[in-house]
């Protein structure tokens, strides 16, 4: 079995991911879409600073955004929730 430790800032990254997935789905999904929507929300890590010096870190948090609220955006479940506008 592999063993596996999580930074205290990955930890806060992918409780945001869970926090986001509720949002969108009223569960506490964690997807890619999810945690790389947390990294774009963690302005001092290294994705987001990656992505603004690109120019695309509000491109990539609305693309993402307009996914998770899209009526074809399906959790293990396959429940759908009209989802709010998640602010960065």
């Amino acid at each position: 079995m592999l063993d596996v430790t999580v930074s205290p800032r990955m930890q806060e990254i992918l409780n945001r991911a869970a926090e986001i997935g509720r949002i969108h789905t009223g569960e506490r999904f964690v997807g890619t879409e999810n945690v790389l929507r947390a990294l774009v929300e963690d302005r001092n890590g290294i994705a987001a600073q990656v992505l603004r010096e690109l120019g695309v870190t509000e491109r990539v948090a609305q693309r993402l955004d307009k996914i998770m609220s899209s009526k074809t955006y399906r959790t293990p479940s396959h429940r759908i929730y009209p989802a709010p506008q998640i602010s960065s």
